[in-house]
């Protein structure tokens, strides 16, 4: 397992976790937004890599979530506490981030176990601790459409399909666009890294994933950020 802490992707933004899991921090003046919150594992990476930024903690502004899985709720509520910042989340996956696979992973995934990548992010995250995920006690409701007034600045584009409240964070400023899950460009069932890709069959409304993309289209010329796989740079209508 590769971790990532703090590798600069675009002007302010930078990359963590590991060679299968994403999440990230955005800087602007003298605070900073989290984008997901990976897994309790990587709590020391949150801490070592913004210190390496100059930062602590107390800079953390805010934390937003792309959507309910575990593996991006993560870490959220122990920062939260720490940074005294709120977490942002779409109303529809509240529900989904403080109850779904907190004991065993969707049936879908367990039948994928034989495949040696999908074996291998399995044992990833329960080494990481995706069975303390803690709950959300606290938190803030976004909507399609919202301008966040948080470091960045991003827009929120609501695009379920891979959960109810799957949304991705546009900052138009910066031509940066964080997808979430609702594309991918490493699939951890395979271990194959893509070109950004709606990837079956772990969404809980497959059509609605593909179509939702669409709502993409406006965004143009991009630095994609995916939960999983590499930064993908292009013209999002291409992927549409």
């Amino acid at each position: 397992m590769d971790l990532i802490c703090g590798r600069e992707v675009a002007e302010g933004v930078y990359r963590f976790g590991t060679s299968r899991i994403n999440w990230y921090v955005v800087e602007e003046g003298d605070a900073l937004t989290v984008v997901d919150a990976g897994l309790p594992g990587h709590w020391q990476l949150l801490v070592e890599g913004i210190e390496r930024l100059g930062y602590t903690l107390g800079d953390v502004a805010a934390i937003l979530i792309t959507h309910g899985d575990l593996d991006h709720v993560g870490f959220a509520e122990w920062l939260r506490q720490a940074a005294d910042a709120p977490v942002w989340i779409h109303p529809a996956d509240v529900q989904r981030a403080n109850t779904v696979s907190r004991s065993l992973p969707p049936i879908g995934f367990l039948k994928e176990l034989w495949r040696p990548s999908a074996f291998a992010y399995f044992v990833e995250v329960v080494r990481s601790g995706v069975g303390s995920v803690p709950q959300l006690t606290a938190f803030e409701i976004f909507e399609d459409g919202d301008d966040l007034d948080v470091p960045g600045h991003p827009t929120v584009i609501h695009l379920p399909g891979h959960t109810a409240g799957s949304s991705a964070f546009y900052l138009s400023d910066r031509d940066v666009l964080f997808c979430g899950d609702a594309l991918m460009t490493y699939n951890v069932r395979t271990g194959r890294h893509t070109e950004p890709t709606v990837l079956p069959p772990i969404h809980y409304d497959a059509e609605k994933a593909r179509s939702s993309i669409r709502k993409l289209d406006s965004c143009g010329e991009v630095v994609l950020l995916s939960g999983h796989g590499e930064p993908w740079r292009g013209d999002v209508s291409d992927i549409v």
